[in-house]
């Protein structure tokens, strides 16, 4: 894990690319799907074509896990939703801001 950190921090897609697969995956670290994520789009914009499909596999993944789930909300823009809770509805990139993906939650 330190030659592949250290080769992610100077930029080599490849590393960068391995570092979200091993966050994905727990390997000798806390699993993060989010950190995946952020490694897997660097990767992609490093060129890192194997980072596309590991992203969409990704993303798919958790799209599917949670659709129909009861969930909590955290990190929302508005104070007052934070804790609510709901069933995910939707999972869809929305632009606005930086641009991410988001879940559609009925309360």
């Amino acid at each position: 894990l330190p030659w592949i950190e250290k080769a992610a921090a100077q930029d080599q897609p490849t590393a960068v690319a391995q570092l979200g697969s091993v966050y994905c995956d727990g390997k000798g670290v806390t699993p993060s799907c989010r950190r995946g994520r952020e490694y897997y789009a660097r990767a992609i914009e490093l060129g890192d074509s194997m980072a596309v499909e590991n992203m969409q596999t990704l993303t798919e993944s958790i799209q599917t896990t949670l659709i129909d789930k009861r969930v909590e909300i955290h990190g929302a823009s508005r104070a007052d939703m934070n804790g609510k809770r709901g069933v995910a509805t939707d999972f869809h990139w929305y632009e606005g801001g930086k641009g991410k993906w988001r879940y559609t939650v009925k309360l």
